[in-house]
């Protein structure tokens, strides 16, 4: 396939997502309803995005749910754009549309043929179905949850409890209750989709509202003996904890199009600014420490993208891997994300807190932003998924971390990271607790690593990073079989994994960007030139110094490679994506 063929079948796979953009209009405007003013004003009301809801309710509420259990969804990663282009408007339309994705995922994975016709009738209608696993007492510990499911007879239970924090809770038709059932550890726990006077008896009044996302109400329910049905269980007795890890990898892989979307505007907005604005008769972006800090925001912009683009891609090719790499996905981006605005707003100075005029919108999606964090899984217990398997992953693949060729032909590498490539059905059965064996993405490194330095020759400025890149790895293995060979029985306790555990999160990133730029070399990526590996270089100089542990602005020449970038893509009015569609700013037609 020629470069051109290449870059116009990528373009034409989000196609759809960029044609939804379009037909919403310039959110700049500042009548669009479905635009920047709307947002800020839906904010300060604190109101329900209820227009933008039914516009684009027919394109996102399905979008999740695979063709083949009767959703719209043909590819994880074509919804993943339409996510972010049309939540860069306003992150409250994700809730308003896709909090059902959790329970709903529930239902597919272990629920009856019966429930799953039920579940997808329900979102058919546009109604939605709360998830109810959180508890005010125990927070993220949730094997010492204690609301309970008790058996009275053969064909009934009754429940009794309290959960909180319930996305569209005081909406919902529907509810996906994890409860005690009995026994000990994750299998003591079992999941069941309530409906009717069940749902509205426990649905308390009180509504729990945060800083962010203003407009979407969080409900507790408490159950006082409920009677709930035995046909109510989804899946067998004690698989709840299990079904609902499994569904939340979905979750997270879906959740980062909201950091993405908030970013996209943070930047967008920044250089608005910085495109207009002079200090002392030179350009904001001739001057070196604002370049930096937008270029370092482009840098963490880019990795997101990367590593959320690729996750989703994974989904399809290997959904047994997800365990690790939808918790990778979810710590880079709310990491990343929020650096994008802290960088941002030392660009926009006091503009960044304005909650009136054109720059109002920043300070909305910022605080829309942070409660991303929060969503489906903690920070910290993120990061313990990602540690409870670093032990393993170390093992297995410390010895083969060496060359080999294969990996430039895997079939199942090649489709992950190869934009253009078709994707195989998303199976859910294929989804796991955990990683077995190797993970594909650092394995191959070395092999990649080694291809992408004969490509481009010894003299390039990124093969330095690339072999940086290989020792950091290879370095991380080495400390965690250290910390095993000293921790003994309790490795899995010592409080330095979860410092790995970041560090495999930023290396991880960076292998994926490797990955990516090799499987596409004959395609333009952020809107460079095919082959160019300007962008790489310098996101794997950022991703390498967050592994070390440290903060910085990405370097001066690094600041003039992105800064280029990032600036050209904000001209033509197209996202700031591997993947650089048309924006409606852009007047230029979807692909």
């Amino acid at each position: 396939m020629n470069t051109a063929t290449q870059e116009t079948t990528v373009a034409g796979r989000y196609a759809e997502a960029s044609a939804l953009d379009h037909a919403l209009g310039d959110p700049g405007d500042p009548e669009n309803p479905f635009g920047f003013a709307a947002m800020v004003a839906r904010d300060r009301e604190a109101a329900f995005p209820e227009d933008f809801r039914d516009r684009v309710g027919s394109e996102l509420r399905l979008s999740f749910v695979p063709t083949e259990h009767g959703g719209t969804m043909t590819g994880l990663d074509e919804t993943l754009f339409r996510v972010r282009l049309t939540a860069r408007r306003d992150l409250t339309v994700m809730p308003a549309t896709m909090f059902s994705v959790t329970a709903t995922s529930c239902v597919l994975i272990s629920g009856s043929e019966r429930q799953r016709a039920e579940a997808l009738d329900l979102l058919r209608r546009g109604e939605s179905i709360g998830f109810a696993l959180s508890e005010p007492e125990h927070g993220s510990d949730l094997l010492n949850n204690e609301c309970a499911l008790s058996r009275v007879d053969e064909r009934r239970y009754r429940a009794d409890g309290h959960k909180w924090l319930v996305g569209l809770g005081g909406r919902c038709s529907a509810l996906l209750l994890v409860a005690r059932t009995g026994g000990r550890g994750p299998a003591a726990f079992s999941a069941a989709l309530l409906r009717g006077p069940s749902v509205r008896a426990a649905r308390r009044a009180v509504r729990e509202h945060p800083s962010g996302m203003r407009g979407v109400d969080f409900a507790d329910f408490r159950f006082e003996d409920t009677e709930v049905e035995g046909t109510a269980l989804v899946g067998a007795p004690g698989r709840g904890t299990e079904t609902a890890m499994k569904a939340m990898q979905l979750v997270r892989a879906l959740s980062t199009g909201a950091n993405l979307a908030a970013s996209d505007t943070a930047l967008r907005l920044t250089l608005d600014f910085a495109s207009e604005h002079e200090v002392a008769g030179r350009g904001l972006l001739e001057h070196p420490h604002p370049r930096r800090e937008i270029a370092t925001a482009a840098a963490a912009v880019f990795a997101a993208d990367v590593v959320a683009v690729t996750c989703a891609r994974g989904m399809h090719t290997t959904p047994g891997a997800h365990s690790l790499w939808s918790s990778v996905a979810k710590a880079v981006l709310t990491d990343h994300s929020e650096e994008v605005f802290a960088r941002c707003a030392n660009v926009l100075g006091s503009r960044s807190l304005l909650t009136e005029g054109r720059y109002a919108p920043f300070d909305v999606a910022r605080r829309d932003n942070a409660v991303v964090r929060f969503i489906d899984t903690s920070p910290v217990a993120n990061l313990r998924l990602v540690a409870m398997q670093l032990g393993q992953l170390s093992a297995t693949t410390m010895a083969e971390l060496g060359v080999d060729e294969r990996w430039l032909t895997d079939p199942a590498l090649r489709t992950t990271f190869e934009l253009g490539a078709e994707l195989p059905s998303l199976s859910l059965d294929g989804l796991r607790l955990s990683v077995r064996g190797r993970d594909p993405v650092w394995a191959a490194l070395p092999t990649v690593a080694e291809a992408c330095a004969a490509a481009v020759g010894p003299e390039a400025a990124v093969t330095g990073r690339l072999e940086a890149l290989r020792t950091a790895l290879s370095e991380l293995h080495r400390d965690v079989e250290a910390l095993r060979a000293s921790e003994g029985g309790e490795f899995g306790n010592a409080p330095e994994l979860i410092e790995m555990a970041e560090r495999y999160c930023a290396l991880h990133a960076a292998a994926s960007c490797v990955h990516l730029w090799w499987f596409n070399r004959t395609t333009a990526l952020f809107g460079a030139p095919a082959g160019s590996t300007g962008w790489l270089g310098a996101v794997l100089g950022f991703l390498l110094d967050r592994a070390d542990g440290g903060h910085n602005r990405v370097d001066r020449g690094d600041a003039r490679q992105l800064g280029n970038i990032v600036a050209a893509l904000h001209r033509s009015g197209r996202l700031f994506s591997s993947v650089a569609l048309p924006l409606a700013e852009s007047r230029e037609e979807s692909p």
